[in-house]
């Protein structure tokens, strides 16, 4: 296997590509769909460990979000305009800052954070549980709780621990009485995703480009599920294929005994945007960088 991707890779190089590693890259996510195809048809007694990725050229800005977008978009969460009628004793911004770290550390579905459909079944208050204990008695436990949620589309439950990022701004959500029926979230209507385009236009992130067409498009919140998974994968390979539900080549991971731990570590370990961690440090409302106070409209 690392004969045909060094292959690959030189191959790219000697057409004059100018990603070679990306190109690898790719090749390697095919090898490993076929590889589990065979392994869940027992061709396989075990996977075998693929070589590292090669490294590549960032081309971030296109197929998902930088830290940089993301510190971004989090501070300009305070110039969110107060929606028509809202009636939420926190301002609209304080839900978003939440909802992007819930983004980034799991990849969940917009309709698992924003209910905007009859179909959709948001996080509920009932569903953080602050124990360290896990809710389905699987695994160890985990200090900062646990979070339950399922997915839009296939219906399959989660069951993650939450780390201290995660905890810290569900915890400044929440009030003093809360409906254990309560949805976690509020966005102020019944488009998410065009706030979140205006909240990318406060944030000054450029629109993400075509890479054959180089046309530009908006940012949805559905790249947020890809940011997830690309920062999960560099930070610990292959943990994104549990975490975000996925199947690879239309195999699922199901039998694949040690991807919880894996998951677990992955969650509990992933590093953060800059912004994300303000809120643990006790600044809310201000950089903790530099300290200044964010204008919140």
């Amino acid at each position: 296997m690392r004969d045909f991707l060094d292959w690959v890779y030189e191959k790219a190089t000697a057409d004059g590509g100018s990603n070679a590693g990306r190109t690898a890259n790719k090749s390697r996510e095919n090898l490993r769909a076929i590889l589990s195809w065979a392994w869940e048809q027992d061709f396989l007694e075990k996977l075998p460990r693929l070589p590292k990725p090669k490294p590549q050229r960032d081309v971030a800005g296109r197929h998902y979000l930088t830290k940089a977008d993301l510190n971004a978009l989090y501070f300009a969460t305070y110039e969110l305009e107060r929606p028509r009628g809202w009636r939420q004793p926190l301002t609209v911004g304080h839900y978003w800052r939440t909802a992007l770290v819930i983004f980034f550390n799991y990849g969940v579905d917009t309709g698992t954070v924003f209910k905007t459909a009859a179909f959709h079944e948001p996080i509920l208050w009932r569903h953080v549980c602050w124990r360290p204990e896990p809710p389905n008695g699987q695994g160890k436990d985990s200090r900062y709780g646990w979070l339950y949620y399922r997915r839009v589309k296939t219906k399959k439950q989660f069951y993650r621990p939450m780390n201290r990022v995660v905890q810290v701004h569900l915890k400044n959500l929440r009030r003093d009485v809360v409906e254990p029926d309560q949805p976690v979230f509020h966005c102020g209507t019944s488009r998410p995703n065009a706030q979140f385009q205006r909240l990318c236009t406060l944030a000054g992130v450029k629109p993400k480009q075509d890479v054959e067409t180089g046309e530009e498009k908006p940012w949805v919140l559905k790249d947020l599920r890809k940011t997830c998974a690309t920062y999960y994968d560099e930070h610990m390979p292959e943990s994104s294929i549990e975490i975000l539900g996925h199947s690879v080549g239309g195999v699922t991971y199901r039998h694949y005994a040690h991807r919880d731990p894996l998951a677990f570590k992955a969650i509990m370990s992933l590093p953060q945007p800059t912004a994300f961690t303000a809120l643990v440090h006790g600044f809310d409302g201000e950089c903790p960088c530099c300290r200044r106070r964010f204008r919140q409209a």
